[in-house]
């Protein structure tokens, strides 16, 4: 009996020795001075020996580190710089810069890696900076402005929410962008849904920045441990480190500052908010892309107020790597209805910047957001741009965002769109406690139908296909954050993305431009057939996208503009005159929402002009290729979406097909009229709705948990291989000690079975070690649902001591016998698996019942047909 009981101690031990193998993985450190980094993407669907043979192979030139956290199939190795081929190492497959090259004595290794049946990519991972939004300053003059009159009548509103909610914060009065007493109207409108009880309960944001102050009595109670981390620090509290390191505490008290008597609240103050620490030190794009999917169980929004430097000359965009993490948030996060990822447009307008030479803002996945001050003015510093959605309030005419600080104190001078972007964020996770079944195209959609216009003189707004006015400046219109949640109380999801990319499309044309001839432009169109829409499933476009390739004396004078078939206008790439490089647009991307809801076939027109105006440029149009993001039309036939593929060649094999049956669209020839008309009859039946609803019984606080001591673990991701691999073992065996003890035969219970071979009658048997619940793992979950596909691919063919990645990356058995550790879909890593005492950082998510007069009628913005 005791030697049972041994193997089953030994058993367990193993289980918890297991799971704490995989959660405990830690990266090692980046040595940037001695090594150069790179992923691998190796294909291990069939099982994980093409990594122990890439291993293996190439032994004398790389080192492997470590699995890129959170995605399947990509792996961090390096190379030391002292190596005489370190320089030749380049982007294959990933980039049109910094190419792998095929240099005098790394022949060999060239033609083996270009030629390797299991590598899809490598990509570079130099270290990088990112840069929190630019400051905007203010003068003492400013300052002086602000003075409050608190006797003022005009405050009424304040006392009013004040009493109403218990709200003693001492800076609330001054927290204008919740309700504006100098000029009213001009604020987010909240406090209708705090009187309703919808204070963003049930809503996680992570503020990915320079740190969370977790311990400011002003954020402690709506901090969530569970989807922080430090990528710069390595450990799993995103204290702030650096004397500057006050960004993202701000931004976070603009989220959730508690309702206390410290400094002021946060506009979703029943919300909580999660720390993920990037911008306080060099990392590479692993690291980023690490932080841009972590904790996808339990972060719902991500806030980024940083991005490429706002200076006017720079273009750059996020890794593919990255990319690819971005991706994975919007189709798994939030389960599988997407994660928000909400940037800040840019604080480069001073410099004549614009957001769609920053690769995060003009990516379809984010939510841009532009600023206005507290008159409603735009800022001279916010940058505008065709990618631009919604604005909302932040600093200018004298006056800034009033928040949360570092180690208590308060903030008065907190600005630029860093500061209208969480407000935003704020917004949404209110939006989400009303509607949590919202993805993140339907949120997209509800941002863009329940916006209110501003400054309409101002903007050069355009009609668009849906009936709304669009701005480059404005996006469709400022966030009402009581319209926008009673919006999406009644909304119906729409169905599933689809997309068209069309041919890249050869122009090769020049043109000269100076002082006496500034007029010169090319001009070409691609006309889209409604069939070939249709093939490819797209019934009407959200997003459009357009990559080009054109060279240029100087970038900052290309000129580029998008014409659609309803005659909307998207300029995508505006004059800079800072930016003097040479190095023209190559493969860049730009975006517009300004084309939404539109049917997408007929002619869209690109234009191309060259600015001589101060000096002659000559610019060349090389290529070009659109691409549309919509709604599908058949949900059935709608695909999860791969970013490296080329659906080009999925549409050409698609119209030579004879014989398949197409779907016919629903929106084919339907006028921007008949769009207006739709909308506008839906939009007044929500107003209406909303406006008659009754008031929510608040809704309970969200639950918090208390920060651990920081001890370097990193459970947060979930992937679909790897480190399972070993639980599926471990469980094997532990399955294989219980089926031991079952059946294994002591003398006793020998001797009883003879006894019933003499006797007809039954015996009792004797004591049964085995477990009711022998089919349940450690956590509780039964054994057979784990995904096991690579359960014969654990045996890589060399020893741990031959393992020339050991000395680098100590895992047990790792690349001996068992893979390392994939950070995704072990069950260990999910949110929720943590010891009682840290399962407490999800908050409910139920939404508030729909108030009586709520129609829960489906806001109709089909096309008329």
């Amino acid at each position: 009996m005791m030697r049972q009981w041994q193997l089953v101690l030994a058993a367990v031990l193993l289980l918890w020795a297991g799971q704490g193998w995989c959660r405990g993985m830690e990266v090692p450190a980046r040595q940037f001075d001695s090594k150069r980094y790179f992923v691998v993407e190796i294909d291990t669907a069939g099982g994980m020996a093409p990594l122990g043979e890439f291993i293996r192979e190439f032994s004398d030139v790389f080192s492997y580190e470590h699995p890129v956290r959170g995605l399947d199939d990509h792996f961090v190795f390096s190379i030391d710089k002292a190596h005489p081929h370190s320089e030749c190492v380049g982007n294959w497959r990933a980039s049109a810069e910094g190419l792998m090259r095929r240099a005098d004595g790394f022949e060999q290794t060239y033609d083996r890696l270009a030629t390797h049946p299991h590598i899809r990519s490598i990509e570079m991972l130099p270290p990088k900076r990112l840069a929190k939004r630019r400051p905007v300053p203010f003068t003492a003059e400013e300052v002086a402005l602000r003075s409050v009159d608190v006797a003022d009548s005009s405050q009424l509103p304040v006392k009013e929410a004040s009493e109403r909610l218990g709200i003693n914060d001492p800076v609330f009065v001054k927290q204008w962008h919740l309700i504006n007493t100098f000029y009213p109207g001009h604020d987010v409108n909240v406090t209708g849904l705090w009187y309703e009880g919808i204070m963003g309960n049930g809503s996680v944001t992570a503020i990915v920045d320079d740190g969370l102050d977790y311990e400011s009595r002003d954020l402690a109670d709506n901090f969530n441990q569970l989807g922080s981390w430090d990528f710069n620090d390595n450990g799993n509290l995103p204290k702030p480190r650096l004397s500057n390191d006050y960004h993202g505490t701000r931004c976070a008290g603009e989220v959730a500052a508690v309702r206390n008597d410290i400094c002021g609240v946060g506009v979703a103050y029943g919300s909580q908010v999660s720390g993920i620490r990037i911008l306080s030190k060099d990392l590479t794009a692993e690291e980023e892309a690490a932080a841009l999917m972590y904790g996808l169980e339990v972060n719902d929004i991500f806030s980024c107020s940083w991005g490429p430097t706002d200076d006017g000359r720079t273009l750059s965009q996020p890794e593919l790597v990255v990319k690819k993490a971005i991706v994975k948030g919007i189709q798994t996060g939030r389960k599988n209805k997407g994660a928000i990822y909400v940037f800040a447009s840019g604080n480069g307008g001073f410099f004549g910047d614009s957001c769609n030479y920053d690769g995060y803002t003009n990516s379809i996945y984010s939510i841009t957001v532009g600023a206005i001050d507290y008159k409603g003015i735009h800022p001279s510093y916010a940058e505008s741009c065709s990618a631009v959605m919604v604005v909302t309030y932040s600093s200018g005419s004298g006056e800034h965002i009033h928040t949360t600080d570092l180690k208590g104190t308060c903030a008065s001078g907190h600005g630029g769109t860093s500061a209208a972007a969480p407000l935003a964020a704020g917004i949404y996770a209110l939006v989400l406690q009303v509607n949590p079944n919202l993805t993140w195209r339907d949120l997209q959609y509800v941002s863009v139908l329940s916006t209110t216009p501003v400054n309409i003189e101002d903007g050069s707004y355009q009609k668009t296909a849906l009936g709304r006015q669009y701005s480059h400046k404005y996006g469709y219109g400022k966030i009402d954050a009581y319209k926008m949640a009673h919006f999406a109380r009644n909304w119906k999801n729409v169905k599933p993305q689809a997309w068209y990319y069309s041919d890249i499309m050869s122009v090769g044309e020049s043109i000269s431009a100076n002082e006496t001839n500034n007029d010169a432009k090319i001009v070409r169109s691609i006309n889209i057939p409604r069939k070939e829409l249709e093939a490819v499933n797209v019934e009407r476009v959200e997003h459009v996208t357009v990559t080009v390739n054109i060279a240029s004396d100087m970038r900052g004078k290309i000129g580029v503009s998008l014409k659609s078939p309803l005659g909307v206008v998207s300029t995508l790439g505006t004059y800079r005159r800072r930016d003097a490089s040479s190095a023209g647009l190559k493969d860049w991307t730009f975006m517009s929402v300004a084309h939404w809801g539109e049917p997408g076939d007929g002619e869209w027109e690109i234009t191309v002009t060259s600015d001589g105006s101060d000096g002659p440029n000559q610019v060349e149009f090389i290529d070009w290729q659109l691409r549309l993001f919509g709604e599908s039309i058949d949900e059935k036939r709608a695909e999860t979406f791969n970013i490296t593929k080329d659906y080009a060649a999925v549409r050409r094999s698609l119209m030579t097909q004879p014989h398949t049956q197409i779907p016919t669209s629903t929106t084919s020839a339907v006028s921007s009229t008949a769009l207006s008309s739709t909308i506008a009859a839906s939009s007044v039946a929500a107003s209406s709705s909303a406006s008659s609803s009754a008031s929510a019984a608040p809704s309970e606080p969200a639950e918090t948990t208390e920060p651990d001591d920081d001890d370097g673990k990193n459970t947060h991701y979930t992937t679909s291989h790897a480190g399972q691999y070993f639980m599926a073992l471990a469980v094997l065996g532990f399955i294989v000690v219980v089926l031991v003890m079952k059946f294994h035969k002591t003398p006793g219970s020998i001797r009883r079975r003879r006894r019933h071979e003499e006797y007809e009658f039954d015996i009792i048997p004797g004591e049964d070690y085995t477990d009711s619940d022998d089919d349940l793992d450690s956590d509780g979950r039964n054994s057979r649902d784990r995904q096991q596909r690579h359960d014969d691919s654990f045996d890589l063919g060399f020893s741990r001591q031959d393992d020339p990645s050991a000395r680098l990356f100590e895992q047990p058995d790792s690349l001996g016998g068992t893979p390392p550790p994939d950070y995704d879909h072990i069950d260990r890593f999910a949110i929720g698996d943590e010891p009682e005492e840290h399962t407490s950082g999800r908050p409910d998510s139920d939404p508030p019942s729909t108030p009586s007069g709520s129609s829960g009628d489906h806001i109709d913005i089909k096309q008329n047909t």
